[in-house]
């Protein structure tokens, strides 16, 4: 198990959100395959280069950095996957995590999950939280940078009719989606997603983090965004998306 100082330097994509499929798990394993981005270990024989480099682009053109070199491993089975990652269990007795990253070992973990159906947002998600690493540290708030890997990676769909069900929660609260503590995963990931929309209707996104380079994103929200209440904007904004 991964211990409770390490949580952060894990980020995760999470099966409720990040997969519209369950089918076709991890196919048999091709040689390595490298790119100037990344090193996939073990990597599935329908993964080329070129669908890599398309979604390593996307990304980096989106939080507009050039990735330093990561190790990608991909594992065959659960139970080697689950010993990699150290998550708790969530559901049903089945792991419910597609693919972590380990932020300060600079190195992605894929689970057999992953098929050719929902590589490319699981893959580009890991890849924005690598980057948030490398480029902003700790600028880009805990809460929000779920919400940013799903943006960059157009990975996500928000059900703002769950949403608007939830009891009222400080945002600004929202811890790591396993800590522990908090409204839960689901929950977590669903509202910050949707916090990244709101923000995105409310200012420019490549302005706002060029802002954030070396300082606070949450110090921007009110000046440069306009927001000046984020629990109230958004309970505001999810009312109104649920309602349309």
């Amino acid at each position: 198990m991964v211990k409770s100082k390490d949580m952060t330097t894990i980020l995760l994509s999470f099966l409720l959100l990040l997969s519209p499929s369950l089918s076709g798990g991890g196919a048999a394993s091709a040689a390595e395959l490298l790119t100037n981005e990344v090193a996939i270990h073990d990597a599935p024989k329908w993964l080329t280069a070129a669908r890599v480099n398309k979604v390593v682009q996307k990304v980096q053109r989106m939080l507009e950095w050039d990735i330093r070199k990561v190790e990608v491993r991909w594992h065959s089975n659960e139970s080697e996957f689950a010993a990699a990652h150290g998550l708790p269990v969530v559901r049903d007795g089945t792991a419910q995590i597609l693919a972590v990253s380990k932020k300060s070992e600079n190195t992605i973990h894929v689970g057999p999950r992953v098929d050719t159906t929902n590589f490319d947002g699981t893959f580009g998600h890991e890849l924005a939280h690598v980057i948030v690493y490398q480029k902003y540290k700790t600028a880009i708030p805990v809460w929000l940078e779920e919400g940013l890997a799903n943006y960059s990676a157009k990975n996500s769909t928000v059900d703002y009719k769950y949403l608007s069900t939830q009891p009222d929660v400080d945002v600004k609260a929202m811890g790591h989606p396993f800590g522990g503590k908090g409204p839960g995963p689901r929950f977590h990931y669903m509202a910050s997603t949707a916090l990244m929309e709101m923000i995105a209707s409310k200012c420019d996104i490549h302005e706002l983090l060029q802002l954030s380079v070396g300082e606070k994103l949450e110090s921007y929200l009110d000046t440069f965004c306009g927001i000046s209440d984020l629990n109230a904007e958004f309970r505001r904004f999810v009312k109104r998306k649920a309602g349309s």
